[in-house]
């Protein structure tokens, strides 16, 4: 049902948001090494919208779910490198990016027993912003405003809980670097790697990717590959900014 009623809104959205429309044309184009106009260009483009239309539907359905729906409807890889950083006793970043299901990479983070928090900026109107901040709140997950929280971040991890970023949006203030990605230059937030200096935390990268096709295969009910990157440290032995890009690119 979801898939149903969220394609049709994917595809409109694709036609009246043309800007937007345009940049994701110019990224995968980008991607493909070809040219915006390319007919398979004008298909992921399309299939991008559809996805976040699917996303916001499985923002409604996963706060229904129990722990047992959620562990049966994924495929897990990595997760052990969570252990790892646990370890360290600093608190964890767990960093993701728009793809996929953010709702189910939470998920797992929330099942481990982590206290999450995250952060959230003021690009939405204030009804889609409360909303977001309601279903965030009934999945346990404290939502801040972006600016002005890096020290409430930090303290947050000093009682060893969890801090979630996503890395591919929210540059702002200038407050961005410069890093190679997809074979061309472009610039991811720095926070993640700022707050990795200050705390001592380690850095997780996470993503929870749909399975290709409507349904779960046959024999199986997972919907979604979740893959957990190792741990990226900070290197106290470097510059402030040397460690921030090596951290970021490493992220990239």
């Amino acid at each position: 049902m979801a898939h149903a009623v969220a394609r049709p809104w994917g595809d409109f959205a694709y036609a009246a948001w043309r800007s937007k429309a345009r940049t994701a044309r110019k990224n995968y184009a980008a991607i493909l090494k070809t040219t915006p106009d390319d007919p398979r260009v004008d298909r992921l483009a399309r299939r991008c919208f559809q996805h976040f239309s699917l996303y916001m539907a499985e923002m409604i359905d996963v706060q229904g779910w129990d722990t047992e729906t959620v562990l049966d409807s994924m495929e897990i890889e990595g997760e052990h490198h969570f252990a790892e950083a646990e370890a360290l006793g600093k608190g964890i970043i767990f960093v993701s990016g728009h793809m996929g299901s953010t709702e189910i990479a939470a998920s797992i983070v929330l099942l481990r027993g982590f206290k999450v928090t995250s952060v959230i900026d003021g690009r939405y109107p204030g009804f889609i912003s409360d909303w977001i901040r309601a279903c965030r709140k009934r999945m346990g997950v404290t939502l801040l405003p972006a600016s002005r929280s890096g020290m409430s971040l930090v303290r947050k991890l000093r009682r060893r809980e969890m801090v979630a970023l996503v890395i591919d949006a929210g540059v702002s203030a200038g407050d961005g670097i410069t890093v190679s990605f997809l074979g061309r230059k472009t610039v991811f937030p720095a926070g993640p790697a700022r707050l990795a200096r200050l705390s001592g935390a380690p850095i997780v990268f996470g993503v929870a990717v749909r399975r290709p096709g409507r349904r779960p295969e046959p024999g199986t009910s997972q919907r979604f590959h979740v893959c957990v990157e190792r741990p990226i440290l900070a290197d106290p032995g470097l510059r402030g900014e040397e460690d921030a890009r090596r951290i970021t690119q490493q992220i990239a």
